[in-house]
């Protein structure tokens, strides 16, 4: 806004969201000039992004481009199979924890066997009720 924009001082009124003329920010220069500071980085996300980089490694006498993550990982699985034991235990834990299990499914055996199983309860409730 030049001078000639605003508004004479005299029919001009203070208040609230109307500061004093000669406070207002000037035209061209920001109220808020170094910005918003970054965002600071968190460890995670730093491991996080030095993991997903890539590396070269020598394979089976071809290189190889993979990430650290899977380095990592391929580092890991052949301490375990060295027999190192700490290692191996980590590797042992994720597979137990991340295993499947099949789910079950009934037969017409099994169906029968449980049938069999409720009815001698039943047998035995009522003998030991004196009703039998």
């Amino acid at each position: 806004m030049t001078n000639d924009d605003m508004p004479p001082e005299d029919d001009y009124q203070v208040g609230y969201g109307r500061p004093p003329m000669h406070s207002r920010f000037t035209p061209g220069r920001s109220g808020n000039a170094r910005g918003r500071p970054r965002k600071s980085k968190q460890l995670e996300d730093l491991i996080r992004q030095e993991l997903d980089t890539k590396v070269v490694i020598k394979e089976g006498g071809r290189e190889k481009q993979i990430t650290k993550r899977e380095a990592l990982v391929k580092q890991l699985v052949n301490c375990a199979i060295k027999g190192d034991a700490k290692p191996l235990q980590l590797v042992l834990a994720h597979l137990e924890k991340h295993r499947e299990v099949a789910p079950f499914v009934s037969t017409a055996a099994d169906d029968a066997e449980l049938l069999k199983a409720m009815a001698g309860t039943t047998d035995q409730k009522e003998d030991s009720d004196g009703n039998g």
